[in-house]
């Protein structure tokens, strides 16, 4: 199978999520996306998170309103210490060998992958699909083209571009917002904004 690794903090996860993944879907054919929570990343020791069983909570109640492909994956909450995208595809490489696996990322993040823990593991395991971000293109562009050079070791076109247009909105952004008093019903599943409600996420100040 073509499996999609849609992989994050998910604090919150939200639409535009799955936007990204179903758009990567179509466009490359994918059987089935696996929203992935991070457990501990290590990316965000200096910030406050919310509890890995919590954001995990959240991504099974939003996959719950998506399509039946979707699958929601608690590997890397499940892995003790930090998570590391490298481990996780090496992982899911040893225990799906005759599998593919393609990891979805956003523009910020396809910007700064090769500073990652260990890159090469990433392209080594996965081509990796990029969301397009409308103002960015010619930095993504050729983000992409000097990505593709420097790891064509691991095959043809390791970095491709998802085409799914509009202005991406963040969770830093559904935060804010929510903190504020505002309406995030728009960004975010049924599922999710109940569980929001329940736990009383985002409404102290400085909360990620």
């Amino acid at each position: 199978m073509k499996i999609g690794i849609m992989g994050g903090t998910f604090d919150p996860i939200h639409n535009r999520h799955r936007d990204i993944a179903l758009c990567a879907r179509d466009e490359y054919g994918l059987d089935e996306i696996w929203f992935m929570p991070a457990g501990d990343p290590y990316c965000k020791e200096d910030k406050q998170v919310t509890p890995a069983a919590i954001r995990l909570e959240m991504t099974e109640a939003a996959v719950a309103e998506m399509p039946e492909f979707c699958r929601c994956s608690d590997i890397e909450v499940r892995t003790p210490g930090r998570t590391y995208t490298a481990n996780t595809l090496r992982r899911l490489r040893e225990l799906y060998p005759d599998d593919s696996f393609y990891f979805i990322a956003g523009a910020d993040s396809i910007l700064y992958i090769d500073s990652w823990y260990e890159p090469e593991e990433i392209f080594r395991n996965a081509i990796v699909l990029c969301a397009e971000r409308p103002g960015s293109e010619d930095e993504l562009m050729e983000t992409i083209a000097t990505l593709n050079e420097k790891y064509q070791r691991f095959g043809k076109e390791r970095v491709r571009l998802i085409h799914c247009g509009e202005e991406p909105v963040s969770s830093t952004d559904i935060r804010s917002m929510h903190e504020r008093g505002g309406d995030i019903s728009p960004y975010v599943a049924k599922g999710v904004l109940d569980l929001i409600e329940r736990y009383g996420l985002y409404r102290e100040p400085n909360n990620g």
